[in-house]
């Protein structure tokens, strides 16, 4: 990199329920080298990694972000069958957050600027869109970009008149130029801002253009992708990208390592609005025993030292925000005996729930049958095409050729 990190750009992974990571991430750039993110050519992002784009780009408060998510996690964890369950809508979710928090000049923000990874149904083919005309072009894009079938439902969403999928399935960490591109995922791996340990396996596998590790602790961290793990974890793993982005401008020399009560800089632009800065140590009782916790020790294992940086109001602040907000109901249904009494009651709740779930889709889903219809039958044709084309045998190769011989000299013809 220059000294200055101008004209490169940054591309973040699709990683489901640990986008956490991506915001520890882009909250330590924008502390402690703002620059890599006011002289960005351009923003990547698949899935997770697009909506993460999205947060920074369009000024949403950290805070705010993260009190959303863990709400979604808290939602997702407290039904029996998690992302599963009849009565859980992603797709609904997302439309409904989004067009929520998003400013309605949302497409102005990022075109041109941010670029979106999309697998095309049709060929399988996947697609970057970094132009917008309205914010619901936005909302489309970001929702076929996070669509994973079956999970999210059976009908791709589509962009513009045409259907797409969660961009991970054909780029899950999208780039134009990757020698001028800063990678960042939670994945153990070979991007620039990634979880390292020592380790003497040197097995990786490509996955989507996008190099792991071989090891159990990805395994891990894939099952969490659609299935999230608790509040906690996912706490940590914010801080972890945080550290992670620490080491990777320690070792590129991009900043010097200030000093840990250091906020965000006079007169550098705030990428990510914060309300933590305001927010002392004190203010979160249990800040100081989670920063010696021996989860978070456990988190750079290979320089303990680099705890050091983690700024007070950062741990105060992120406690202040994963901090549950339910009331007295939300505290009596996260009991093990009402957990278990929800379980050995499935058998007979879950048939009406999904019935009830059921009725509200349809209705959800009458203005969009007959485009869904049609498309379903052109697939359906397609199909089916393919596999006379591919499976059955051509006409001309069922039966022999007819050779004939010329006349033998005596007179006679061969066939």
């Amino acid at each position: 990199m220059g000294e200055s990190g101008r004209g490169w750009s940054l591309s973040f992974a699709g990683c489901g329920f640990l986008g956490f990571y991506h915001l520890g991430a882009t909250r330590c750039l924008s502390e402690r080298a703002p620059h890599l993110l006011r002289d960005a050519r351009m923003f990547f992002g698949s899935s997770a990694g697009a909506l993460h784009c999205i947060t920074f780009l369009a000024r949403i408060p950290l805070d705010l972000t993260l009190q959303v998510l863990a709400d979604l996690v808290r939602s997702v964890r407290s039904r029996a069958l998690g992302v599963l369950h009849p009565s859980f809508s992603m797709v609904r979710f997302l439309r409904e957050t989004l067009h929520r928090h998003l400013p309605a000049d949302v497409h102005t923000l990022i075109s041109g600027r941010m670029c979106i990874s999309l697998t095309r149904v049709s060929d399988w083919e996947n697609v970057l869109v970094s132009d917008f005309r309205s914010k619901d072009e936005v909302v489309d894009a970001l929702i076929c970009s996070s669509f994973i079938p079956y999970f999210c439902g059976l009908i791709p969403p589509s962009f513009r008149g045409v259907r797409y999928v969660d961009g991970g399935f054909t780029d899950s960490i999208p780039c134009v130029d990757d020698k001028a591109t800063i990678t960042v995922s939670p994945f153990l791996g070979e991007c620039d801002i990634c979880p390292k340990v020592k380790s003497t396996n040197f097995l990786y596998m490509d996955v989507s253009k996008f190099s792991l590790r071989f090891c159990l602790e990805n395994v891990h961290l894939l099952s969490q992708v659609v299935f999230p793990p608790d509040i906690k974890t996912l706490g940590e793993l914010f801080l972890r990208g945080y550290l992670d982005a620490v080491r990777f401008l320690e070792e590129n020399g991009i900043c010097d390592r200030p000093p840990p009560s250091l906020g965000v800089p006079s007169g550098a632009p705030e990428f990510l609005p914060f309300s933590w800065e305001t927010t002392g140590p004190e203010a979160s009782p249990g800040a100081a025993a989670w920063q010696r916790s021996p989860e978070v020790a456990k988190l750079l294992p290979w320089d303990e030292s680099l705890l050091e940086t983690l700024p007070p109001q950062l741990i105060a602040g992120l406690s202040e925000a994963l901090k549950p907000r339910g009331g007295c109901l939300s505290k009596l249904c996260s009991l093990l005996p009402v957990k278990v009494m929800s379980y050995v009651m499935l058998p007979w709740t879950l048939p009406v729930e999904s019935a009830v779930a059921v009725v509200q889709r349809l209705v959800l889903w009458l203005p969009h049958i007959p485009d869904d219809v049609q498309w379903l039958q052109s697939m359906t044709a397609q199909v089916c095409s393919r596999l006379v084309t591919h499976l059955l045998p051509r006409s001309g190769s069922q039966n022999p050729r007819l050779v004939v011989e010329p006349p033998s000299p005596g007179g006679s013809t061969a066939w």
